[in-house]
This record gives structure tokens, C-alpha cells and sequence, in this order.
């Protein structure tokens, strides 16, 4: 059913509500909303955020747990030609607050259980717009529900490929967060190839487990431009997973490796929950060998790994379905984009031989919000400098070999080194501080702190655990911290990380 010349979000709304039959839009536990209902909410939510303020162009942000209202505030900020974004519950507070300052939305939408945090951070009220979802809010703030209860607006903005729809949050390249700004043509271009990547068809069920923060879109869009079902799981727990799966008969599994792993370690039971499984991409950190084997004998499940990121709007290499797993494999190409591997002159690499992994194309974001785009950066002109370092084989799949910098990736999220030193050298008693990475079973890796105090002081890591806690995502927590009286250095003065990383 999906539909290439139909590439829009309004369009694909229209389109599915007037089909016959069919299945669900949207499942989140007993609660079903179908294609019909889905899209009149969309439209009249979308003229209730215009009246708010979110005029074309204008940022909506959402301020929510994975629910059918998050989902429908999205769609409505994009065909209403808004711009939505996502505040991660999990931040700091002052983090929250300078993202919002920066992105300045005319509109949030935020769930009640999150207005005690709303009030914190804006004591004299938010200098926005509010509208209460799942859950009532105090008198005089609007309701998303008294918003889907107005008339159809008479019309709607038209949405072009080039509109931004979507900041997504990335750690860039200097460890500050940034939100990539994603175009409609982002999305489209990387949900046609991703449908046609792993032969997804409208009969397909997704099971959406990625945090409204963290890319959405991927298996919001694919059954929205299929006309299939995508079911909400905002509890990433093995238990909840599985029982989602085997009760909607979940086809289309989006994950970590983590979460496949803790899948491993449920009670061995004669069911499978997983029987109905027959797409289960992996991305963000990578698959070990014992898990793509532990998979198959208990599920008879084939892992498929993958290597996407913010910047591409998603997946750009893909394992295919019938593939033989090896290690660190990261696939082919998906459909409409360029992968390269070059030298640091710019040449492209040969047949193993480990270079820098270069993806452009239309589903490449034009840049940063705020950032003017420039030759030099990493993200310019439908062309980003991944800094992976990957060959590729004379089959064509190319293969993950590391990282050009230290950049962690922490259960998918991308973690630099230097956000975590900046926050430790804020300690008043450490003098210097590293971060490393170090192997963790549940998210792939984790940082490492190696501090040394100032003459005189006494550190404890529990001190700089908690001194931490308070500044940092939790994601972005060291698991382990090390205290030395000094710390090595090079020949030239700089702190020699290498050998803290052989130690």
C-alpha cells in the first residue's frame, strides 16, 4: 500500500482513513485507534495548535511518555507545517530548560504527571503555550482532547520535501546537544527505503519501543506509509516486550542489542512470544555473535543488524533477511543512498582496507538547528563524515571497525568523552579527569572516569557519583570511576589515554 507519490504526512493520513477493512493505526494496551480515527484527530488537533500559536514553521514541543497522544502530536505539528520536537524526561532540569530557551517553541504539548517539573523550570510560568495530555491539568490549560474536539480546520499548509518536521537530539560533534534538523524529505527518503530494505508490507505489525526522544519516527512512519499497525511499548523490559509481541503478533521488531540480550534471559517457557517475529533490526551498538546465535536456537529468530544514525534520518546500511550473520557486519546500502569509505585525502578506499564511512543522499539532514551549515563540518549538503571507521568487502557489505574519535555509544546514544570531562572538572576538588570507554553487557559500552584530586582533597567515587548525578543523563553516567593520584602523560604533556584504555 505504500504508496511512493503519496509523500506526504497528510496525504498518507487521507489515504489510509479512507481505505476499506484494514487494522489498527495505533495500539497501546487495551486501547485501539484506527486509520479513520487517526487522521480527523491529526487535523483537528492540528488546527487547535494553530490557533495556539504554532503557526508554519513554529516548534512544538512534546513533553511526554511513549503514548497515542504523543503520537498524534506529532503528526499534527507536521502537517500542520510545525516543527516538533521531544524534551527527554531523563535530563537534568537545567539541561531541559537550556534546550527549551534555545528552541523556543510557540506550543508545548506535555502530559500531567510532567507540570510539577513544567513549573520548576519556569517558576513565573512558561513564556509558551500548554496543552495537557494524558492525564487533567490545572484549570485554564487546554486539554489535547478539548483540542481534537474542534471543527476540521477549513485548511491546511502545504508541507514541501524541503520543510523542516522534526528535530531530532544528537550529541554532534563537539558533545553539546544538538537537534538535527529532519525534513519531510528526510523522512519519506528514508522510510521508502527502509519498507523496501527489510520488505515490509501494509500486513506488517511494528512494535514501537524507541523513547519519543529518541528517532520516532523510524517505526512511526513505516506503517503510517505502509497503512499497517504500529503498537506502543513505552516499558523496554523483556516481560513487556514479549507479551507485547506475542499478544498484537508483533512481525517487526526495532531494538538494541540490549534489549534482544535481556530477551535471552527470560524463563525458558513452551510458547515462543516471538513467533511471530520475522523482522528484528538491531542498531546502535553492536550485535555479539553469541547473542545473533542465542537468538535463533531460543526464538529461531534471525538478527539484523544495522548502521544508522540521527544524521541520516535512520538506517542507511542494512543486513538483509536471508544474509548469513558475521561479525560486525553492518549490510549493504539501503535504497536512494551513497555509502563510501575514503582516506583521509578524500580517495575511496579499497576492498578492506578501513577508512571513514561517508553516507549522503536525500535522507541526510541539511544541518543543525541554529548552526549555519559550512563545507568543513561533518554535516553539509546532504553529505555527512560519519567518523566510523568501516571497510567494506567485494560483496559490497561493509563492516564496523571503529571510531575515529572516542565517542561512546551508550545502548545507542551517542556519549562524548568530553561532555562528561567538562561536567567532572567542575568538581571543585578534581584537578584533572578522562573519561574511556569500557565493555558493558547491557548497553554495548559505558564510560569510564579516571580522576585526580587536587593537592590536598580526598575523593571518593560515591562523592562523584553523586556530584554527576544531578548534571549528567543518566546514560551518560561512568559505571566505573577510578581515582589516581596522577594521571600518565605524553612525552609532550598531554594526558596519555591510551594507556589508561590498555590498563
Amino acid at each position: 500500500m505504500g504508496d511512493a507519490d503519496c509523500l506526504t504526512l497528510a496525504a498518507l493520513l487521507q489515504r489510509n482513513a479512507g481505505a476499506l477493512g484494514g487494522q489498527p493505526a495505533v495500539v497501546s494496551g487495551d486501547i485501539s485507534i484506527w486509520p479513520a480515527e487517526l487522521a480527523e484527530e491529526v487535523f483537528r488537533l492540528a488546527g487547535g495548535l494553530r490557533d495556539l500559536g504554532l503557526e508554519p514553521g513554529a516548534r512544538l514541543a512534546v513533553f511526554s511518555r511513549k503514548t497515542p497522544a504523543a503520537i498524534t502530536a506529532f503528526l499534527a505539528a507536521a502537517v500542520g507545517g510545525g516543527v516538533f520536537f521531544p524534551v527527554d524526561p531523563n535530563q537534568p532540569p537545567a539541561v531541559a530548560r537550556a534546550i527549551l530557551d534555545r528552541l523556543t517553541p510557540a506550543v508545548m504539548v506535555a502530559a500531567a504527571e510532567f507540570l510539577p517539573v513544567l513549573s520548576a523550570l519556569y517558576p513565573a510560568g512558561p513564556p509558551f503555550a500548554v496543552v495537557v495530555c494524558d492525564g487533567a491539568g490545572p484549570p485554564g490549560l487546554p486539554t489535547l482532547s478539548d483540542l481534537c474536539a474542534r471543527p476540521l480546520p477549513a485548511g491546511l499548509p502545504a508541507v514541501s520535501a524541503d520543510d523542516p518536521v522534526y528535530l531530532n537530539f544528537t550529541s554532534g560533534t563537539t558533545g553539546a546537544p544538538k537537534g538535527a534538523v529532519t525534513t519531510l524529505g528526510n523522512l519519506m527518503a528514508n522510510t521508502v527505503a527502509a519498507v523496501d530494505a527489510f520488505g515490509l508490507t501494509p500486513d506488517d505489525v511494528h512494535l514501537c519501543m524507541m523513547p519519543v526522544f529518541v528517532h520516532p519516527h523510524e517505526t512511526l512512519l513505516r506503517p503510517l506509509f505502509l497503512g499497517g499497525t504500529m503498537v506502543l511499548c513505552d516499558r523496554v523490559s523483556a516481560r513487556a516486550v514479549a507479551a507485547a509481541c506475542d499478544r498484537h503478533k508483533v512481525t517487526a521488531l526495532m531494538a538494541v542489542a540490549a534489549i534482544y540480550e535481556t530477551l535471552l534471559r527470560l524463563p525458558e517457557s513452551a510458547d515462543n512470544p516471538l513467533a511471530s517475529v520475522r523482522v528484528a533490526e538491531s542498531g546502535g551498538m553492536h550485535v555479539p555473535s553469541a547473542l545473533a546465535v542465542g537468538l535463533r536456537q531460543h526464538f529461531g529468530l534471525a538478527i539484523q543488524p544495522v548502521w544508522g544514525s540521527t544524521e541520516t534520518t535512520g538506517v542507511a546500511l542494512v543486513n538483509r533477511a536471508g544474509e548469513p550473520y558475521a561479525p560486525c557486519c553492518l549490510g549493504r546500502p539501503v535504497a536512494g543512498y551513497d555509502v563510501q569509505v575514503v582516506r583521509e585525502d578524500g580517495d575511496p578506499c579499497q576492498d578492506g582496507e578501513p577508512g571513514e564511512l561517508v553516507v549522503s543522499g536525500p535522507g541526510v539532514c541539511p544541518g543543525y538547528f541554529g548552526e549555519e551549515a559550512r563545507p568543513e563540518f561533518r554535516l553539509y549538503g546532504g553529505r555527512f563524515r560519519t567518523g566510523d571507521e568501516v571497510y567494506h568487502d567485494a560483496s559490497g557489505r561493509f563492516y564496523f571497525a571503529g571510531r575515529q574519535s572516542m565517542l561512546l555509544k551508550v545502548g545507542g546514544m551517542k556519549v562524548f568523552p568530553v561532555e562528561i570531562e567538562e561536567v567532572l572538572r567542575q568538581h571543585p576538588d578534581v584537578a584533572e579527569a578522562v573519561v574511556i570507554p569500557v565493555a558493558d553487557a547491557l548497553r554495548g559500552e559505558a564510560a569510564k572516569a579516571v580522576v585526580a584530586p587536587r593537592n590536598g582533597a580526598v575523593l571518593t567515587s560515591a562523592e562523584i557519583r553523586k556530584f554527576l548525578a544531578a548534571r549528567l543523563h543518566r546514560l551518560k553516567m561512568p559505571r566505573v570511576i577510578e581515582i589516581r593520584d596522577a594521571l600518565p602523560r605524553t612525552p609532550g604533556g598531554k594526558i596519555a589515554w591510551r594507556a589508561l584504555v590498555s590498563d
